[in-house]
């Protein structure tokens, strides 16, 4: 039991830490001391904050075990294709799609499938170079902490700013856009593949709705790197259209998501998440 809680807080930190925790202005601090030269302030502040206003794909899962919604296999990305993604942003997408998939497998408490995925994030993260925000040290403290969730917190929010702060001296911190955008699509695509009878007025139905909140600060993620960065027009691409989407709900008379426009949704991101871990 012990064991499993420690894999399940090692997919938090691979997943979550990428996603705002608390102690975000000593991660930024350490950042601007160690590696200012690398980015101007201003715009790692804006990369940050944008960062921290990102709610983690856990919380939906979350919310979709404790509804009730039944858990599928089938939706997760193929371990095999892990050893397929060879350039680095592609990699970095799927971390954040096999992340996601890792924690809701651990969330459903599908322990083999939660061993598998995370071999193949583990694997994609020691590609990226990522473990360093996940050190020995990291799981010597989560595993004396394991009952203690306010310090298994402040331990994420450590990992989070050891690994950005790693990102910044390595010139790498533009893949962290795309590690978030993977997870946030594969957590969407999940969610719209569980439903099988919609309903605009279900919990469920505006839990997914809410997922266009979020899209503009994906956009903003993918607009600070645009200008060094041909791949971030691909995605601003996808976001522009998914907000389009999203934005549909909003001039309806009663701010639901329709059918119509639910299946729109359903039918572009499963579009989205098929290009993303070919």
């Amino acid at each position: 039991m012990k064991k499993n809680r420690i894999i399940y807080f090692l997919s938090i930190i691979v997943l979550s830490g990428f996603w705002a925790c608390s102690g975000s202005q000593e991660g930024t601090q350490l950042i601007e001391d160690d590696v200012v030269e690398q980015e101007s302030v201003a715009n790692k502040e804006a990369l940050g904050q944008a960062i921290f206003q990102l709610p983690s794909p856990v919380e939906l899962f979350m919310f979709m075990w404790e509804d009730g919604a039944p858990f599928n296999a089938a939706n997760l990305n193929s371990i095999s294709n892990a050893s397929t993604y060879v350039d680095s942003k592609k990699k970095a997408i799927n971390l954040g799609v096999y992340s996601a998939d890792l924690a809701y497998c651990t969330i459903y408490d599908k322990n083999q499938e939660t061993m598998n995925l995370f071999s193949a994030t583990k694997s994609l993260a020691e590609d990226l170079g990522l473990t360093e925000g996940f050190d020995q040290s990291i799981l010597d403290r989560i595993d004396k902490n394991i009952d203690n969730s306010d310090s298994l917190y402040q331990i994420t929010s450590d990992s989070y700013s050891k690994t950005l702060v790693f990102l910044q001296s390595q010139g790498q911190t533009q893949i962290l856009p795309y590690i978030i955008y993977g997870g946030w699509v594969e957590s969407v695509f999940i969610a719209t593949q569980t439903v099988k009878k919609y309903k605009p007025e279900s919990e469920i139905a505006m839990r997914i709705s809410d997922q266009g909140l979020l899209v503009e600060n994906l956009k903003e993620f993918f607009q600070y790197i645009e200008a060094n960065d041909k791949n971030a027009t691909l995605v601003l691409k996808d976001l522009e259209e998914l907000d389009a989407i999203f934005q549909k709900s909003l001039d309806t008379e009663d701010g639901l998501m329709s059918k119509e426009i639910y299946q729109e949704l359903k039918g572009k991101i499963k579009s989205i998440r098929t290009e993303v871990v070919k």
